[in-house]
């Protein structure tokens, strides 16, 4: 197996893993292939499948393979919701009368039937626990030279071996899966079998319901060729309907079954040594939030797509996908690094789509970790890095908090106060979803301004006044109200917010005036008080006599904010005051700023997740000291990737997996960090640097008002290029540029100054 840090081969955007030298002899053998793997996942921000070692089906181990789609959570009176799970679609087996291709990848006598593995998951009151110690490698029975690879540039997940059966006969098997980006309903298989031997080949298409979680009511349904399966979310009843038609060149017989929750459809064709034979399943998938009849609209996706055919829809997905790619991120001169970048896009984009009103939890769609919910993980880690040259699918994400402002106004009153009160934890419908043994859900309630803040940015970055006045200032007005209804007002004028939890999750306890709460608040507060001036609405005068007034502990003889009043330097789990700096850019001078990362970098866990690392990258760029920068960028990607295909782990030793929280805060080091890209109302702001490590950074397809901009950060010049729109006015250290349309401008990047 490659090792996770080098080059897979010629072709950078593909990640593999592969043990394809020919084995002499028969038998079982350890893959080196499956040495601690974790499988892949891939969607399209609709649906989307983990992928086992087999490259189709279901498996337990060292991941349990889920199947996911936007909104289909669970509901119970009384109880927090939890994201539900599909029957698995991917299932498309090959075989002879002794056995089947995937069941040559079934855990060995050496694997204890349940056993979890580092990267697994397993439910722990409603949150996700790391476990277990690293998997062993996978004995294959009677698989050699197999390859598993992820094209990057369109999420096609290839799998290729040669099987001898338990009787000895030899097949070359290859599949493909994909999930649609054009079709958001669509999802195929494809094998392509080529025997070495004359006789009967089985092929089974299943609709595998080992793989369903928190679903009810199940009913299946066969006919030639076709299966479908119907379910239900326990308690909330949302519908999903799976359709999954069987296509191939040669004419079979079909034998179908059902029973405990899965269909399967079984051909028998025979075949001939030296020939291949391919087998395709188009599978249609929708739910109660796209249709009043899920399972027409999943019947009409998946004859659609099986009238296109499989080359049609390799072409449509890879045509949307390239759309998607023209925002890219260029890392020259360290190849590593680059393949952990586009690594971390690609699975952001997975679980997230223009049009699509849904916000991806901290897993996305690659599992049920945390349940499913929606944290600040999407407003302050995910999103940002979606905004960048993704505004169209920004703002598709806002509409899960905009299409839920009126729970968040009844959580506010329920409390006690006026305008909204978004929750810590978000699901079905926007009530609070923490689970009730956390303090979280009660005194976590700056994430009401991470809110905020992203519908800020949206504004600044896409200057859509129309959006603005329907979406924006609504959420944002109503953020307004409830911050000045939650200050406390003191006897000399001054305002406080007491029992609150910072972001620093370590400090568990409610406590009084958390700086980054307040200086959050405050924002936010002038934030509504903008958007009024901008769309001539009244502005409340409370906002500001709140904002003015609000106490942000400040440390004078150590020149320092103290995390809240009475912080007396204990272990933190995770950035939180330097936040302040990045993303909140409160006004506070580079000493402060410095004087904070030091102070908190030596007081924050180093078993903390990797978003702490992010921002102290971005924070460090800022202030110039690009060594330690680059340090902290390496520190907040390398601890965490699992291999083979680069994904995030929450934390060092397991937890939620894939964690698209890490992933989002590892590009904002780039897309935002060394560039020092900045959103303005009337410009472009950068501040670029430039690690010593590396030969240069590219911005690719960057968005800012209808303008389309690249930047090219080298050394000692970076230059911005307008590919589409009108000019674009850049400030830069301190000089002001326009950026005239189709053409170019150079600014000196920042050299790095010497560590403080």
């Amino acid at each position: 197996m490659m090792n996770p840090g080098e080059a897979t081969g010629p072709d950078p955007w593909v990640l593999s893993t592969d043990d394809s030298a020919p084995v002499a002899g028969g038998g079982d053998h350890p893959l080196a292939a499956l040495t601690g793997y974790h499988p892949t996942f891939t969607g399209n921000g609709y649906l989307a499948a983990r992928v086992p070692a087999a490259g189709n089906g279901f498996a337990e181990i060292p991941v349990r393979t889920q199947f996911h789609v936007v909104g289909l959570y669970t509901g119970q009176a009384g109880e927090w919701s939890r994201k539900a799970g599909l029957p698995a679609w991917s299932t498309l087996d090959v075989g002879d009368d002794s056995g089947t291709f995937n069941g040559a990848f079934a855990p060995g006598a050496g694997i204890r039937g349940g056993e979890q593995f580092v990267g697994g998951q397993e439910s722990v009151d409603g949150d996700w626990a790391s476990l277990g110690s690293a998997a062993p490698a996978t004995t294959a029975h009677g698989i050699t030279r197999y390859r598993q690879s992820l094209d990057l540039r369109t999420g096609v997940i290839t799998t290729t071996a040669r099987w001898t059966s338990p009787a000895g006969r030899v097949m070359d098997v290859r599949y493909e899966l994909l999930t649609d980006r054009s079709r958001p309903h669509v999802a195929a298989v494809t094998v392509t079998v080529r025997p070495h031997w004359d006789g009967r080949l089985e092929v089974t298409d299943a609709l595998d319901g080992r793989a369903s979680i928190r679903v009810h009511n199940t009913r299946t349904g066969t006919a030639k060729g076709r299966i479908w399966l119907t379910t239900a979310a326990e308690g909330s009843g949302v519908p999903a309907a799976l359709v999954s038609l069987l296509r191939s060149s040669t004419a079979h017989p079909y034998a179908e079954s059902e029973g405990d929750g899965s269909v399967e459809n079984r051909v028998v064709t025979n075949v001939v040594a030296g020939g291949a034979y391919t087998f395709t399943k188009y599978v249609g998938i929708a739910t109660g939030h796209d249709s009043e009849q899920p399972l027409a609209l999943a019947h009409a996706a998946a004859e659609e797509a099986a009238a296109a055919g499989y080359t049609r829809l390799t072409e449509d997905n890879s045509r949307s996908w390239r759309r998607e790619w023209e925002g890219d991120v260029v890392v020259h001169g360290d190849v590593r690094l680059q393949r952990h970048v586009r690594a971390a896009k690609f699975y952001l984009l997975t679980s997230v789509r223009d049009g699509s009103p849904w916000s991806p939890s901290p897993a996305g769609l690659s599992s049920d970790g945390y349940n499913g919910h929606v944290f600040w993980d999407t407003e302050t880690w995910i999103w940002p890095s979606l905004l960048a040259q993704h505004p169209h699918i920004a703002g598709s994400v806002l509409d899960y908090r905009v299409q839920r402002l009126d729970a968040a106004r009844d959580y506010a009153a329920e409390s006690g106060q006026e305008g909204a009160r978004f929750p810590w934890e978000s699901g079905l419908h926007g009530g609070e979803d923490t689970p009730a043994w956390a303090p979280f859900g009660r005194y976590e309630q700056h994430i009401t301004s991470d809110v905020a803040l992203a519908f800020w940015q949206y504004w600044l970055a896409t200057g859509d006044e129309q959006w603005l006045s329907d979406k924006g200032w609504p959420v944002l007005r109503a953020v307004a109200d409830f911050w000045a209804t939650r200050a406390t007002a003191g006897a000399d004028g001054s305002h406080h917010i007491n029992g609150v939890i910072p972001p620093d999750e370590y400090a568990d306890e409610p406590n009084d005036d958390s700086a980054y709460t307040n200086v959050a608040a405050r924002a936010s507060l002038r934030f509504a008080t903008e958007a009024a001036a901008l769309l001539g609405e009244p502005s409340d005068p409370r906002w500001e006599v709140v904002a003015a007034g609000l106490v942000v502990p400040f440390d004078e003889r150590r020149g320092i904010h103290p995390e809240f009043t009475g912080y007396a330097g204990q272990l933190i789990k995770q950035a939180d005051v330097v936040m302040l700096a990045y993303p909140w850019e409160n006004p506070q001078s580079d000493e402060v700023s410095r004087a904070d990362l030091t102070y908190y970098g030596a007081r924050t866990d180093d078993n903390g997740p990797s978003m702490t690392d992010s921002v102290h990258a971005v924070v460090h760029a800022h202030l110039g000291d690009t060594k330690a920068a680059f340090r902290h960028t390496k520190r907040s990607v390398e601890p965490f990737l699992r291999a083979p295909f680069d994904q995030f782990a929450e934390g060092r030793t397991g937890g939620a997996f894939t964690f698209l929280t890490g992933h989002g805060g590892f590009l904002q080091v780039f897309l935002y960090g060394y560039s020092g890209l900045r959103w303005r109302p009337d410009r472009v702001e950068l501040a670029p640097i430039l690690p010593r490590e590396l030969d240069g950074i590219t911005l690719k397809g960057l968005r800012w008002r209808g303008r389309t901009f690249d930047v090219d950060i080298r050394q000692d010049t970076t230059t911005i290029r307008l590919r589409a729109g009108d000019p674009i006015p850049v400030a830069s250290c301190g000089h002001q540029y326009l950026v005239p349309s189709g053409g170019e401008i150079s600014v000196p990047t920042r050299p790095p100054t010497p560590p403080q």
